[in-house]
């Protein structure tokens, strides 16, 4: 397995939104496990979006999958599952998390958003998130590319322009 230093990737939120939002590859999945807890005490993450199935969680990080299973995480979890280069299992489920995760941003919370790579679902709900936030869809796909994420097809692409 590849080993390279975790990267959280800050997204800049509207004025509206005290809080700091931060996109990333899953947790252990290129690096050790530890070194994403010592990166995540540091950014002050209090809540992590896990965007991929939960057997793509146990094969691609197994060290994830254990503390999560144990309940060991040091930060609120929470589950919006897509499929790869997908759309959300549960589109409704999914409006409901991120309009929860708005609402700890502008609490002034930290979060942190992944799927496997930190790319497509990533991008994909980011720009959801920041839509959310006040942003139009032009802007908070921008933000996103500036970020490092971006929708992977035209489906995640639609899917943002509906949200």
């Amino acid at each position: 397995m590849e080993t390279r230093a975790v990267s959280l990737r800050a997204v800049a939120l509207p004025a509206s939104a005290r809080g700091r939002l931060w996109l990333s590859a899953m947790p252990g999945r290129f690096e050790p496990w530890t070194h994403f807890l010592a990166q995540a005490a540091q950014a002050r993450l209090g809540l992590v979006v896990c965007l991929t199935p939960r057997d793509e969680l146990a094969s691609l990080s197994p060290d994830y999958e254990l503390a999560l299973m144990q309940g060991s995480l040091p930060f609120e979890w929470m589950h919006l599952p897509m499929r790869n280069f997908g759309l959300p299992d549960d589109p409704v489920g999914f409006r409901t998390g991120i309009e929860r995760l708005a609402v700890q941003l502008q609490a002034g919370h930290s979060a942190m958003l992944h799927c496997a790579a930190g790319m497509g679902r990533t991008g994909s709900a980011a720009a959801c998130v920041l839509k959310r936030l006040g942003l139009t869809a032009e802007q908070a796909l921008q933000r996103v590319r500036d970020a490092g994420s971006n929708p992977q097809n035209a489906s995640q692409s639609g899917f943002v322009n509906w949200f």
